[in-house]
């Protein structure tokens, strides 16, 4: 369903307030109301939801931005607001309808509303949008508390309950429908006072809507651009002038036939078909450039694809010359600014007859089609004439024809004085009913635009500053964990130090040897000790207790290269067998006694000498007993195999 709306009396911009005519046209047939006032105009357009309200011109519904806005926000979501005229740069309603085929009275308010609803369902015109592809949703009482009595609390409670209810239910539903959000929350006795978020999609693709539930109401909108923005309602592929900078890294840009960039890219290892299908995705190529002379032969396969017409300066562009050229378009790397720089070089070359045909081409011409002749090569009037159809060939009409042809003219401007004289009086009945409602509309409006604009001022404050205040103390949180885990870190290394120091001082004054003390026999036990005293190569270490240990941490020990371990308690004999088989001295504390002497483990070194000596006479009988061992298992190996055989020649010989 689309609805044409064109301006039928009155305008925005005077006291008088408009009225407008409206055709509808839907699949089951059309409807034409050549009177609507704008209360009535909006309230169709929400009970109906058309899926395009089509005009001319945005500001015969509102003339400043501001009221614009509002419209839009009073609009059903789905319902978009088109200008068949164009975006910015609006053509005439009258040069399009005869590009289209399409032709109306200009002078009838009902023909041109018509002709804006068939231009819309052909595609034609511009979406406007004042709001970002932003949601914002507020859910707040529907009431405040006041001071109340006995009671109040509870009641206070239970409105905070129902706006914390809802905007749970808000946010789970916005989770289901997968969408991106943030949400702020006022906290309140027994709930939420407030809640906020705002959601990463159209107001359109939020299926949220705006009203009360119990103690809460909910308000949802779309977030406004700074200014207005016309995308078109079928993007069409014009022609487009490509410039190319093959190599291992491909930059490609194109422009429109305005001059304007339509997109611009640069890849590794990218093929003439990976270039020829982007082009295809942006226009039609009508000029392929390049900023090289001879042409590269990439270039050439792309322009021999389109059939289109290159362009070659004839020489290399210089750097500074390309600086300046793709400047004002902006450019990330030097093969996207080489692309530019030739596509922008082929704009400079055909603007100015480009901008002749503008200038020239009639209104039911495509100028497109016209500049595309051009740059094939034909002159301006050429390119005119050969698009233009020639005209029907006339017939001297006879004298009652030319009779008739005036009597039904004057027919026709009969029927018209009738309809503008119905339409008048409608207008002077409207009018009275009108005056009434604007002194009182207008009032109200102005209050609560006022109102509206300062509660919107404040909250974006509260939601910047609320942003700002997460981020710092995100950042906070940060640098104080960094802070711990230096101080950390810098007591350790004190400790450290005083204990490196202690011990050194105590070895200068011949007072022993230090060990280094670790308080059980386990790897986790090991792997601290060592990070805390720096356990290196030859270091002595005084298992406080040697129990527990298994072959896990005595690898751990091999690993070390440790010169010594002093057991404070009894090791388990398998494990100080794979020390010593790997090495390492187990000596017990009998042997080599520890004393403290202020907090640090200290030896005589003699004590530790005599005791590696020791140890090192049990490790050779240990190694002569296993290999004494290994031998009684080899020979009563032997002597078995020699029993097995006897048998078996014996069987074999009574056999």
């Amino acid at each position: 369903m689309i609805y044409g709306v064109d301006i039928a009396s009155g305008s925005p911009k005077s006291k008088r307030a408009p009225s407008y005519a409206l055709f509808i046209l839907a699949e089951d047939g059309v409807e034409r109301h050549p009177m609507v006032t704008r209360q009535k105009l909006l309230r169709m357009i929400r009970q109906r939801a058309p899926d395009m309200v089509a005009v001319d011109n945005v500001h015969e519904l509102a003339a400043e931005r501001s009221d614009l806005v509002r419209l839009l926000r009073q609009m059903p979501p789905k319902t978009r607001l088109v200008q068949v005229t164009g975006g910015e740069r609006a053509e005439p309603l009258a040069r399009i309808a005869r590009r289209h085929g399409i032709a109306f009275d200009r002078l009838d308010p009902m023909d041109e509303a018509e002709a804006c609803a068939r231009l819309a369902s052909l595609g034609v015109g511009s979406i406007v949008s004042a709001f970002e592809d932003q949601t914002w949703i507020k859910v707040s009482r529907k009431r405040s508390p006041g001071r109340g009595g006995w009671s109040q609390k509870r009641y206070t409670r239970k409105i905070h309950g129902s706006v914390k209810a809802l905007s749970r239910e808000v946010e789970e539903r916005l989770r289901e429908a997968g969408h991106r959000f943030s949400g702020r929350h006022v906290e309140g006795i027994g709930g939420y006072i407030r809640s906020e978020f705002v959601v990463e999609a159209e107001r359109r693709n939020v299926h949220i809507r705006s009203g009360l539930r119990g103690d809460a109401q909910i308000r949802v909108e779309g977030v406004e651009r700074d200014r207005l923005s016309f995308e078109p309602l079928r993007r069409r592929r014009g022609y487009i002038i490509a410039g190319i900078d093959p190599g291992t890294t491909t930059g490609i840009a194109a422009l429109n036939l305005r001059g304007e960039l339509v997109d611009l890219v640069s890849a590794r290892a990218l093929s003439p078909p990976g270039v020829i299908e982007w082009l295809s995705d942006r226009g039609k190529p009508l000029v392929v450039a390049t900023d090289v002379y001879p042409t590269p032969e990439a270039v050439e396969k792309v322009k021999r694809s389109f059939s289109a017409v290159l362009y070659s300066p004839g020489g290399d562009i210089p750097s500074e010359e390309k600086i300046a050229i793709a400047r004002e378009y902006g450019y990330r790397n030097d093969h996207e600014r080489d692309a530019l720089a030739a596509a922008a070089s082929a704009f400079k070359k055909y603007k100015n007859k480009f901008q002749q045909v503008e200038k020239k081409c009639p209104a039911e011409l495509d100028p497109e089609e016209v500049k595309a002749l051009v740059v094939r090569g034909l002159s301006i009037e050429q390119a005119i004439s050969g698009m233009t159809p020639p005209p029907p060939a006339e017939e001297p009409a006879p004298e009652r024809e030319v009779e008739a042809k005036i009597d039904s003219q004057m027919a026709a401007f009969i029927a018209e004085n009738r309809r503008q004289a119905d339409q008048i009086r409608r207008q002077k009945e409207y009018l009275e009913e009108l005056k009434v409602q604007l002194a009182a509309g207008e009032e109200s409006r102005r209050k609560l635009e006022e109102k509206i604009e300062r509660l919107k001022d404040r909250s974006r404050r509260e939601i910047k500053r609320d942003l700002e205040i997460r981020i710092r103390e995100k950042e906070i949180e940060r640098l104080r964990g960094l802070l711990r885990q230096e101080r950390k870190m810098n007591r350790r290394l004190k400790s450290r130090l005083k204990r490196e120091r202690r011990a050194e001082e105590l070895e200068e004054k011949a007072v022993g040897r230090p060990v280094k003390e670790v308080a059980s026999f386990s790897k986790e036990a090991l792997v601290e000790a060592s990070s805390r005293l720096d356990i290196a190569r030859g270091d002595v270490i005084f298992l406080k207790d040697a129990t527990g240990g298994g072959p896990s941490a005595a690898d751990l020990l091999i690993a070390m290269e440790v010169e010594a371990v002093i057991a404070g308690t009894d090791m388990d004999a398998k494990v100080e067998g794979l020390l010593m088989d790997g090495g390492v001295p187990v000596l017990s504390r009998r042997e080599v006694p520890v004393r403290l002497v202020a907090g640090i483990g200290l030896i005589d070194p003699r004590d530790l000498e005599e005791a590696v000596a020791g140890w090192a006479d049990r490790r050779r009988a240990r190694v002569a007993r296993l290999k004494a061992e290994w031998l009684e298992g080899m020979i009563r190996d032997y002597r078995a195999e020699r029993r097995k055989d006897e048998q078996q020649r014996r069987k074999a010989a009574e056999g």
